[in-house]
């Protein structure tokens, strides 16, 4: 393996390979409220390189709401089970900021989430994540569709399951590259502007 420096802004995925550990094959689970190492099956998506790792994933995240400029920076694993408390903040700072409505987010997304920011990491980046957006009420969706916004009325953002979402010091285009090689779900690219990322089937689209 080279020991050349990581240039800035890029992920060594080699590293993250070697690092993170591919052989493991304990499930992530796909749905909410449950322990990440109790699987639920999920015929979309029969095993992904996020699945294989969980184990060795640290679960603090780092995340920052663009829109309302709060911050919340918490460990939402720990022991093996999840951290309510934790859980209930980073629902709070994913929630739809316009309509204030903060449901449970698949718990998913925050493991791909976690699974970047631990890259990042690696890398020499903070790790830190600017959100634009998480979950998205109808009303919303509607608003943002009067505007000329693009957002779909299918969008997973209305079922919990999505994110729209910057890392500090890295091109979104590696953001997308990483998460695809992640397998986290679906990965949209949005040029300069930000990475989508959600826990529907693999999948990937955009420039």
């Amino acid at each position: 393996m080279s020991t050349h420096p990581v240039s800035a802004g890029r992920i060594d995925r080699r590293r993250l390979l070697a690092t993170l550990g591919a052989g493991l094959s304990v499930p992530l689970v796909a749905g909410c409220g449950i322990r990440s190492h109790e699987p639920l099956p999920d015929p979309s998506r029969p095993g992904t390189r996020l699945d294989a790792m969980v184990r060795d994933v640290d679960s603090h995240l780092n995340v920052v709401n663009a829109h309302t400029g709060e911050r919340v920076a918490v460990r939402f694993m720990s022991g093996g089970r999840e951290r309510r408390g934790a859980l209930r903040k980073l629902d709070w700072i994913f929630r739809d900021w316009r309509d204030e409505e903060a449901p449970d987010i698949d718990r998913r997304v925050y493991w791909a989430l976690a699974a970047l920011s631990n890259s990042a990491k690696r890398n020499g980046h903070s790790g830190e994540i600017t959100l634009l957006s998480g979950y998205r009420t109808a009303h919303t969706t509607q608003l943002l569709q009067s505007q000329s916004a693009g957002a779909s009325s299918t969008s997973y953002h209305m079922r919990r399951r999505a994110a729209d979402i910057r890392f500090e010091g890295i091109p979104p285009q590696e953001v997308a590259r990483l998460a695809e090689w992640f397998e986290v779900g679906g990965v949209g690219r949005y040029g300069s502007r930000f990475t989508h990322i959600d826990s529907g089937p693999v999948r990937t689209w955009g420039s």
